[in-house]
């Protein structure tokens, strides 16, 4: 699939050792560490149940990742740490656990993938869309106050205070980067206004925001997709590659075939399409290859590293002569055609 397109377990478990170092002190044992890495990294368990490519689409970031899933998994972590003594009373364990359970959304729902915070009353994939899938500068800012915090010279309060920022550098740093979001929203908006796209594009997170931004303008049966900075001026030119929009009507034909190509129409939000030829095939087969343009590289860090690797989350369509689907390939495998609900 590419990669993991998950908040990076290192921030996950960062926050949850930075959250332990002050439980440490509060609860009197070491243990803390383990109740506070284990909630800080708990929901991410639907990596590893053995979910297939559909299932995955459909159920990572689901119900482990929605409000609901959580208060669960913190009442089973605090019937469990009952178990270790006496400092794990019911009550603290399991506002720790959904404090940190909670922040494992947090720091999910501000990148653009998508979390199902209602789930299983809804579907809907939500995303604050402040921060990149990696970002280095608040994981290794949080991972250095982490280190400080666990050495010797910063043993008592100094520890704690070096923890708890480490802990606030995770809420306000999306938060600042958010904050540069709509600067370069605004920015772009007036540098679209002479095409008239100004209120038909979006800004999100791309390797190295906040300066690094990704630009997706809708333009009829095309899409549009390039990079924008902090730094660009409403009048300075800007590079868009242009892709064909994916038709809902055609998307919609073959999901209605499809169970696996239904589940990838749902997930993906700007899904372009390419058409391609089959190598050899002379008898009128087509192969239709769809991507979502959230996944396409475009700031100058990330283009050169995908050089010619496969855009995570590709699905390809491959149509008989009268048009109908005969195939569907989707992550290196082919999938059966089987109508949604079957």
């Amino acid at each position: 699939m590419g990669y993991t397109p998950a908040m990076d377990p290192v921030t996950h478990i960062v926050s949850g050792a930075l959250a332990g170092r002050l439980a440490r002190d509060g609860m009197g044992t070491r243990a803390a560490y383990g109740l506070c890495v284990l909630a800080a990294w708990l929901p991410d368990i639907d990596n590893f149940v053995g979910l297939g490519p559909e299932a995955y689409l459909r159920h990572h970031r689901g119900i482990t990742h929605s409000l609901l899933g959580i208060v669960v998994q913190a009442v089973l972590l605090a019937a469990a740490f009952r178990l270790f003594g006496r400092a794990f009373t019911p009550l603290k364990t399991f506002a720790l656990a959904l404090a940190l359970l909670a922040g494992h959304l947090w720091l999910d729902v501000i990148t653009s993938f998508g979390t199902q915070l209602l789930a299983p009353f809804s579907d809907a994939r939500l995303a604050w869309g402040g921060v990149f899938i990696i970002d280095p500068v608040m994981t290794l800012g949080a991972l250095a106050l982490l280190v400080l915090s666990l050495r010797r010279s910063a043993r008592g309060a100094a520890g704690r205070r070096l923890a708890a920022a480490g802990l606030a550098l995770l809420v306000a740093y999306p938060l600042a980067c958010h904050g540069v979001r709509a600067v370069v929203t605004a920015a772009t908006a007036r540098a679209l206004a002479p095409h008239g796209w100004d209120r038909s594009f979006d800004i999100s997170p791309d390797a190295l925001s906040p300066f690094f931004w990704k630009l997706t303008v809708r333009d009829g049966e095309r899409l549009l997709v390039g990079h924008v900075t902090a730094l660009t001026a409403p009048g300075d030119p800007l590079e868009l590659e242009s892709h064909t929009a994916a038709d809902p009507l055609l998307l919609e034909r073959l999901g209605q075939r499809s169970s696996m190509f239904a589940t990838w129409a749902w997930f993906a939000r700007f899904p372009v399409v390419q058409a391609q030829e089959l190598p050899g095939a002379q008898d009128g087969r087509t192969r239709l290859r769809f991507l979502d343009a959230r996944f396409l590289p475009t700031s100058p860090v990330l283009r050169p590293l995908a050089g010619r690797r496969e855009t995570p989350f590709a699905i390809t369509a491959v149509l008989a002569p009268d048009g109908a689907l005969e195939r569907v390939l989707y992550a290196g495998h082919s999938h059966p055609l089987r109508p949604p609900g079957s």
